[in-house]
C-alpha cells in the first residue's frame, strides 16, 4: 500500500520525526501507537501531503489520489469549529447572515447520498440532529459527526486518530463493533488510540513511535505485549508510584496550590454555596438541553458529572463559566450573586479555572507555552500583559509538575494535541481558583499523562480551597477527591433524568 524510508521532518529547527521507515500493505490493518508528543499525528499529515519530509515515500494507485483516504482528528475537529465561529465575527462586521454548516453538510456535502447517510446517522444516534448547525453540537456530537462523514465517503483507507475521545460508553461500543465489521469487510484501518482497550482483535499489526522514531512495529502478538507498552510509556511502574512521587513534589512547592490573588477574595466565598441553579431551561432551536433544572454546590462538594453525549453537560459548564448568554434568562446564582446583578464577565472569569474541549478550539494564538499558562493569572485566551517574576515562577513549577517545563519557549500551535491539552491543565490550575471546572480534561492523553494529571488534581484539592467539577466518559478516570455524583440518564423519549447522588 504504501512505503516510507527514512522520512524525517522539522517544525521549525526541532526534529520532529526521525528516519521513519515502514511498509504497511493491503490487508493489514494498523494501531499506530506512542506517547504525547512522539510524531504519530505529524506521520499521518506527512502521508496525507499536509506536511513537508526530506526521504521518500511511495504510494501505490489505489491510495495515489488522497480522495481515497478518509481520515478523522481531533485536530480536524477543532479546525471545523474554528471556521465555524469565525463566521460571527464575519456576521458582526460585515451585516450579512452568514450560513452556518448543518451536520447533513459536512457528513453530506454533495446531496447524494440520502439513504446512506440516514443509515449512518441512526447508527450514530445524530438522526435529529442532521439539520442542526455543528457550532451548537457537545464535543461528543461533532465527533460522531466527522465520523458519519468518513464512514459515507468509502475509502480505500481509513485513518482515525484517537477516534474514542469525546465519545460515550454506547458510542464506544457501536464505533469498536463497526470497526471490526469494516475491516472484516476489507476496509484497511489505521488506529490511532492511546486506549489499549479500544484496538479491536481485527487490527493486526502494531507501529509504535516514540520520541519521533519507530520504537517497534510488526505483528500484533509481537508488538502488543505488556513489557513493551511498559517501556514504550517510559516507567513501569509509574501508577504505582506516581501518587508518591507527586505528593512529594506537592510538599515541596506548597505555594504552587495555594491562592495567587488577594486572600480577601477567598473569605467572601467562604461559607456560600459556589453554584445554585432553579428552574433553569436552555434551548437551541427546536432542541430543548436543559427543562427545569435545578442544582446546587455546596462548599467542600466535588462533583464527577456523566451522561450520555448531548445530554446537556457542555452547556451546563457554560452556563457556569458565562460563555453562554441564555444564563442570564435563568435564576443561577455564583458565589452567592445572581448571574446579570451587576457582575461582570471577569468577575465570574476570576474565580474559575476550565479546561474543555471547546475551550482548546478557541485558543489558538501563537505565543509560547509558557505565555499560555501565564494567561491563566488574567483569564485571557492569548498574553497581553506582563507576568510578575513570582507569577512566572508559579506557572514554572506548575508545568514541571506536568513535566512540560521543557516546552516552555515552544510554539503552542505547533505542539500535539496532548502537548497543548497539559499546558491549558497547567494554565487553568497556575491561579488556584475557588472552583476548577474539568470538561474531559484528559482527552487526547496518554496513560502516564492521564495518570499523572488525575493525581495532581487529587494533590491540588487535598492541599488548596479549590472545588472541581469534572466532567468524564470513562469509568478507569477515578479522583478520590469526588464526593458528589451528577448524573443525565437516557429515557425513553429521548430526554434526560437527573440522578444525583
Amino acid at each position: 500500500m504504501l512505503t516510507l524510508k527514512n522520512v524525517s521532518n522539522k517544525l521549525w529547527d526541532k526534529p520532529i520525526l526521525k528516519n521513519i521507515s515502514w511498509s504497511p500493505e493491503f490487508g493489514q490493518s494498523w494501531a499506530i501507537l506512542g506517547p504525547n508528543g512522539a510524531g504519530k499525528s505529524t506521520l499521518i499529515r506527512v502521508i496525507l501531503g499536509q506536511t513537508p519530509y526530506c526521504g521518500t515515500i511511495k504510494r501505490q494507485t489505489e491510495i495515489a489520489d488522497f480522495a481515497n483516504i478518509a481520515h478523522v482528528s481531533l485536530e480536524q475537529q477543532k479546525n471545523l469549529v474554528a471556521r465555524e465561529e469565525k463566521k460571527d465575527r464575519f456576521e458582526e462586521y460585515s451585516g450579512n447572515e452568514e450560513h452556518y454548516l448543518s451536520a447533513r453538510e459536512v457528513i453530506d456535502p454533495d446531496g447524494k447520498q440520502q439513504q446512506e447517510l440516514f443509515r449512518v446517522a441512526e447508527q450514530l444516534g445524530i438522526s435529529s440532529l442532521l439539520e442542526m448547525p455543528v457550532r451548537f453540537f457537545s464535543n461528543g456530537e461533532i465527533r460522531k459527526t466527522l465520523i458519519g462523514k468518513a464512514l459515507l465517503a468509502k475509502p480505500e483507507l481509513l485513518i482515525l486518530d484517537e477516534p474514542f475521545e469525546g465519545l460515550d460508553t454506547e458510542s464506544v461500543l457501536w464505533l469498536k463493533e463497526t470497526l471490526s465489521k469494516l475491516i472484516k469487510n476489507g476496509l484497511a484501518i489505521w488506529l490511532i488510540s492511546h486506549h489499549f482497550e479500544n484496538i479491536v482483535p481485527e487490527i493486526t499489526h502494531v507501529l509504535c513511535l516514540k520520541s519521533g522514531k519507530v520504537f517497534a512495529q510488526g505483528l500484533r502478538s509481537k508488538v502488543l505485549t505488556p513489557a513493551q507498552m511498559n517501556l514504550l510509556n517510559g516507567k513501569v511502574e509509574f501508577k504505582k508510584t506516581l501518587n508518591k512521587v507527586l505528593e512529594n513534589s506537592v510538599e515541596k512547592h506548597k505555594k504552587f496550590f495555594q491562592p495567587p490573588f488577594a486572600h480577601a477574595l477567598q473569605e467572601t466565598i467562604t461559607g456560600q454555596t459556589l453554584i445554585r441553579m432553579n428552574n433553569v431551561n436552555v434551548r437551541y432551536a427546536e432542541k430543548i438541553v436543559l427543562k427545569n433544572f435545578n442544582w446546587s454546590v455546596k462548599q467542600g462538594e466535588n462533583w464527577k458529572i456523566v451522561g450520555p453525549n448531548g445530554a446537556g453537560k457542555s452547556t451546563l459548564l457554560s452556563l457556569i463559566c458565562g460563555d453562554n448568554l441564555q444564563a442570564y434568562a435563568n435564576e443561577i446564582y455564583l458565589f452567592g450573586r445572581r448571574r446579570g446583578s451587576g457582575e461582570s464577565i471577569w468577575d465570574i472569569k476570576q474565580k474559575i479555572g476550565l479546561v474543555s474541549p471547546e475551550f482548546q478550539v478557541r485558543y489558538r494564538e501563537t505565543v509560547s507555552a509558557l505565555k499560555v499558562v501565564l494567561s491563566g493569572f488574567f483569564d485571557s485566551i492569548g498574553y497581553y500583559q506582563p507576568a510578575s517574576e513570582s507569577q512566572t515562577a508559579r506557572a514554572f513549577g506548575i508545568m514541571t509538575l506536568l513535566e512540560v517545563e521543557k516546552l516552555a519557549e515552544l510554539d503552542f500551535t505547533r505542539l500535539s494535541y496532548g502537548q497543548q491539552r497539559l499546558l491549558l491543565i497547567a494554565r487553568a490550575m497556575v491561579k488556584s481558583p475557588p472552583l476548577l471546572i474539568l470538561d474531559e480534561p484528559c482527552q487526547g492523553l496518554d496513560s502516564t499523562n492521564r495518570n499523572r494529571v488525575l493525581a495532581l488534581i487529587d494533590q491540588m484539592v487535598k492541599n488548596s480551597a479549590t472545588q472541581i467539577l469534572y466532567v468524564t466518559h470513562l469509568e478507569a478516570e477515578q479522583l478520590s477527591c469526588l464526593n458528589r455524583e451528577l448524573a443525565f440518564e437516557a429515557i425513553q423519549d429521548g430526554s434526560f433524568r437527573l440522578v444525583i447522588s
